[in-house]
């Protein structure tokens, strides 16, 4: 405070340079006016600079003191402007009026007008602005968005919803405009895709109301059974089995399977895929993002890395003598890249859908073959209907259950969240014997059946060359 005098000088130029060098200190700073009364210069320990007014005004029939500032000198208010601006304001609190209060009513109309503004622009926000909000702050966050970074989420509203609605207010978004979307697709026989787009289009809804673009979710109330209908649960396997409601016995496929395979013009790797599937009961899109260091050949063990896993926990599967066979088939086709199933350009692994296309491809009558395809529309076409790749997870581990693996081993080979969470919590035993055990078994049978399939298609060709011969 040494280098600021007690009171300003009247001289403006004087006031002007002392004010200019002030410097600041630990504490806030005030030197007086000497030519108008209440006038005072402030200084900040940050190097603020300001001009305020002190006064004394009559509120509710008492008198209080106020002050309020007018002025900033690092933004050009000098003493002569911050003088006159003081005198004004002192004049009007002669004529009874408190310029404190009249500065926060002004603040208070702005800070209102500001929010009207604001609640416009949220009534202009459009189903595309909404997307691409959810798209930005929801699916695609590092820590807790979707793992593909909302690529398969995303491409099911935009080609649903955007394509139809991109322009519409988010406001006028309701059930009449769902509907829109939905009913072409149940006329065309998606009921699964349109309840697809209704979880996701309530998704993206719930975001908008969390960012208050909209009060409420218009489709709250909607549920699949008006949509699409409840989802069917899959039960489709491969393997023979006895049906747990009717008790009927129902027939093996995989030897048919196995003895198809090899003529049915489906690549190599995916033959691989089929085989991998069965006897690590992994999901395909598991296997075709895995990578080769994730592998290890000669200790026999995959590891599958929690961003690959759908509920997000690393997963160890112990690979039997069968799996490893065609893991080693595998690596001699693929083991000069990093992936298992690189891609074309081998930057990256292949689209996760693309062996269950090849599979679907394999199993369509003359009149349901997509033209460009395979020729060979039916060669993967088995006697109970058309199966999955997900349908091998499915049947590895009915096989296990069939040789007499216990449910609770079934489930951690399948790497299945445990449900309770006592157990979960307390029960920290990794049974790592028992599965790798489970696994062993489980190729022991696939094995066998597909030795079986082998001596089928070998009989098969035999017929054929013996025929072709005649």
């Amino acid at each position: 405070m040494a280098n600021l005098p007690a009171e300003l000088p009247t001289d403006a130029g004087a006031a002007d340079r002392i004010c200019k060098a002030a410097q600041p200190t630990q504490k806030d700073v005030y030197v007086k006016d000497s030519k108008v009364t209440g006038l005072v210069f402030r200084i900040t320990p940050t190097g603020k600079k300001t001009w305020q007014v002190r006064y004394s005004a009559k509120i509710e029939g008492k008198w209080r003191d106020r002050k309020t500032s007018i002025g900033s000198f690092d933004r050009g208010m000098g003493a002569k402007a911050a003088r006159a601006a003081a005198e004004s304001l002192r004049g009007d609190v002669h004529k009874g009026i408190d310029p404190l209060a009249v500065k926060q009513a002004k603040e208070q109309q702005q800070a209102q007008q500001r929010r009207q503004r604001e609640q416009e622009k949220l009534a202009r926000v459009t189903m595309q602005d909404l997307f691409d909000s959810w798209l930005k702050n929801h699916l695609q966050k590092p820590k807790d968005g979707h793992k593909d970074g909302g690529q398969w989420a995303g491409g099911i509203i935009r080609h649903n919803v955007l394509t139809q609605f991109a322009g519409l207010e988010v406001k006028r978004f309701g059930k009449a405009q769902f509907h829109e979307v939905t009913d072409p697709l149940l006329q065309a026989g998606n009921n699964r895709l349109a309840n697809v787009v209704l979880s996701l289009t309530k998704q993206m809804l719930t975001f908008a109301v969390a960012r208050e673009y909209i009060e409420a979710n218009p489709l709250d109330n909607l549920k699949r059974s008006a949509v699409g209908g409840e989802d069917t649960e899959r039960e489709r396997v491969l393997c023979r089995s006895e049906d747990p409601d009717t008790h009927e016995v129902i027939p093996d496929e995989l030897g048919d399977l196995f003895e198809r395979l090899p003529s049915s013009g489906l690549p190599e790797s995916s033959q691989a895929a089929v085989h991998i599937c069965l006897a690590t009961c992994c999901r395909v899109g598991e296997l075709l993002k895995a990578r080769w260091s994730e592998v290890d050949l000669a200790a026999g063990e995959w590891r599958i890395p929690a961003e690959n896993s759908k509920n997000g926990k690393p997963h160890l599967i112990n690979l039997s003598g069968y799996a490893l066979t065609h893991f080693q088939r595998l690596h001699d086709l693929n083991g000069d890249t990093d992936w298992l199933y690189p891609s074309r350009r081998r930057s990256g692994p292949i689209d996760p859908k693309t062996v269950t296309k090849q599979v679907a491809d394999r199993q369509c009558d003359d009149d349901s073959r997509f033209k460009g395809r395979t020729k060979k529309h039916d060669a993967l076409a088995l006697a109970r209907g058309k199966w999955t790749p997900h349908d091998l997870r499915r049947t590895g581990a009915t096989l296990m259950a069939e040789l007499g693996v216990s449910d609770a081993i079934v489930e951690r080979c399948l790497n299945h969240r445990e449900q309770n969470r006592v157990k979960r919590t307390y029960n920290r035993y990794n049974p790592r014997p028992e599965m790798k055990r489970a696994w062993q078994m489980l190729g022991g049978e696939l094995h066998r059946l597909a030795a079986q399939g082998e001596e089928a298609a070998a009989i098969t060709d035999n017929v054929v060359n013996i025929g072709g011969s005649r």
